[in-house]
């Protein structure tokens, strides 16, 4: 038997009559200065010095005369995004579409009534390996043209082109292109390119001093780090502004990486998108034929199997913490240059997830208290949620969302009734502040997992309730050794035992459905039987509270809102408390 868990109980407190805490997690990151300094990187220096002529005149500072080509990018892009773009002149990103031409009158830059994550994909430029893969000349050509048009027009700071992780991501594109868009370009495009590249790194170290959290400090390092091996043939300056910025990235990914791999965001997708970029940096100091930080190395090692852990059936993320199912085809790669064969591990010590594996048969499920203040911007209140998958196909899910989702659905995705997972008297787990942080959280939940005669259990709980109503949220789960039958029980308890201080809320016990299941309630309203686009079948019957069938809402794959169906098993909270028993079971023929 193995027990892992977060839990930050005082001394002697117990959750649930017969529970056993495991032990605090500790590392994990608060990032006061950081909350303290999540404040727009035009503060300090003042948006009206920013903008002016005297500030861009001291970006010249110590402009470089050479450039070193970085490993070139490797990454694949959409060719089909790429030919729209250049027939066409429009790009289309994160749900948006907008016209893109040089030398045009109506800039698109900081373009009025432009959706904002549209500019920062536009102004990033990561649609340059979109216009490099279709395989057209003149692609080169026209990526030349839109780099010079930016440089023409966007040389003084604004707070849309020159936001800082748009900056850092810009970088890295240029770099990473110079010499296919150089090829294409007059002999003039390299003093102006470099000139350009110069200014932004010197905006991005003054920038890059504070208020850096999660994934953007990390794009950041690296970007300062692509730039200072660009010109590291310049002089001593760059060779030290390269150190210290590989040894700031050396100890945040210490800190930032946790001990199982896991990041502190708590998110799939922010998962890949890390070991991305830490990929990129060990490529492009490969390439100048330097050594990489041993830190970084290791948080590679651990974050590869974490990221396997994520993966569904169908080679898609787990919808945990604002993730969506992302690009199959993305991750096979990212996983392939890490150059890690370690498989999945079952579960993850400090985070807190946890796989099930048996037959054809995937469960992951969160058991791991939401991430710390700083680091919560993106967390959602799913604590004790679950998804499974059967082979290649989604079963039961959580809603998920995707970037450029409407905005209110982003917020309401975030919501506990948006997870497979129970909720009381239509109450989150965990308070989402209007700021979109969280207040109250779910900070003691703990796990107990067993393995016995192939079959394998979860006895999950969290406190999320307990200050509101008094209730505790026990979930177990108990997978058979052929994965054919998932038993399941959500009790609503009484703190330490004790009668609910708050009862006869009502409860809701949710299985949100994948949008290619159809349900149909069945055996006089006792079952519900779900059919996979396959044909396999499966049935969900449950005793202690009643069974329907309610609409929902999936955001698991990108640009996309589907109508979907979900379960839910209604009842209310007695003084003494309730227990719901469910079995999922695979139907044979």
């Amino acid at each position: 038997m193995t027990l892992v868990a977060s839990d930050t109980r005082r001394p002697g407190e117990s959750l649930v009559p017969g529970a056993r805490p495991i032990r605090s997690v500790q590392g994990r990151p608060t990032a006061k200065s950081a909350a303290k300094s999540a404040v727009k990187e035009s503060r300090g220096l003042g948006r009206w010095f920013l903008g002016s002529s005297l500030y861009s005149l001291t970006l010249g500072y110590n402009a470089p005369q050479s450039f070193f080509a970085v490993a070139p990018d490797g990454w694949p892009g959409d060719p089909a995004l790429g030919q729209r773009l250049l027939m066409a002149g429009e790009l289309a990103a994160v749900g948006s579409a907008g016209t893109v031409l040089p030398e045009s009158d109506d800039p698109p830059w900081q373009r009025r009534g432009a959706a904002p994550l549209w500019l920062d994909a536009l102004n990033s430029f990561g649609w340059l390996r979109d216009l490099r893969d279709c395989g057209d000349p003149a692609a080169g050509m026209l990526a030349a043209r839109l780099v010079d048009d930016w440089t023409n027009k966007e040389w003084r700071w604004s707070p849309v082109t020159w936001k800082r992780e748009v900056v850092a991501n810009r970088i890295v594109n240029w770099i990473r292109h110079y010499e296919w868009m150089a090829a294409a370009s007059d002999p003039g495009f390299a003093a102006r390119f470099v000139l350009s590249i110069s200014r932004q790194r010197v905006h991005l170290r003054r920038v890059a001093r504070h208020g850096m959290i999660g994934h953007e400090a990390v794009a950041v390092l690296k970007a300062l780090i692509f730039a200072d091996l660009a010109f590291i043939r310049d002089g001593k300056h760059f060779e030290k502004g390269l150190e210290q910025s590989l040894s700031r990235l050396a100890k945040f990914v210490k800190r930032y990486v946790l001990h199982d791999g896991v990041v502190v965001e708590r998110a799939p997708h922010v998962q890949l998108a890390v070991l991305r970029h830490l990929l990129d940096v060990r490529a492009a100091l490969a390439s100048a034929e330097r050594r990489a930080p041993a830190e970084l190395l290791a948080a590679i090692d651990r974050m590869a199997p974490m990221l396997r852990f994520f993966r569904h059936g169908d080679g898609g993320l787990a919808l945990f913490n604002g993730t969506w199912e992302g690009d199959r085809r993305m991750i096979d790669l990212v996983l392939a240059r890490s150059s890690s064969g370690e498989a999945a591990p079952a579960m993850a010590l400090v985070s807190g997830f946890q796989r099930l594996v048996a037959g054809t048969s995937l469960v992951i499920a969160d058991a791991g208290s939401p991430p710390g203040r700083g680091m919560d911007g993106i967390a959602h209140a799913g604590t004790l949620s679950f998804e499974m998958s059967a082979a290649h196909e989604r079963l039961i899910v959580n809603c998920g969302t995707y970037p450029g989702a409407p905005r209110d659905w982003q917020h309401f995705m975030r919501y506990t009734a948006a997870h497979s997972t129970a909720v009381v008297d239509d109450t989150n787990s965990t308070e989402i502040t209007d700021h979109g942080s969280l207040e109250y959280r779910a900070g003691n939940v703990l796990i107990d997992r067993a393995d016995e005669g192939g079959a394998q259990w979860l006895d999950m709980c969290h406190d999320g309730y307990r200050s509101l109503y008094g209730i505790i949220h026990r979930r177990r789960l108990w997978l058979s050794p052929d994965g054919g039958d998932l038993r399941g029980e959500d009790s609503f308890l009484g703190y330490e035992g004790r009668p609910i201080t708050v009862p006869d809320q009502r409860f809701i016990a949710r299985f949100h459905l994948h949008p290619t299941v159809k349900a149909t309630l069945a055996q006089s309203g006792q079952a519900v039987l779900m059919r996979l686009p396959s044909g396999r079948g499966w049935k969900l019957r449950a005793t202690g509270a009643g069974i329907g069938l309610a609409e929902s809402i999936y955001l698991g794959e990108e640009g996309r809102v589907r109508r979907t169906e979900q379960i839910v098993l209604v009842g209310q909270v007695p003084v003494e408390g309730i227990t719901v028993k469910w079995a999922l079971t695979r139907m044979e023929g």
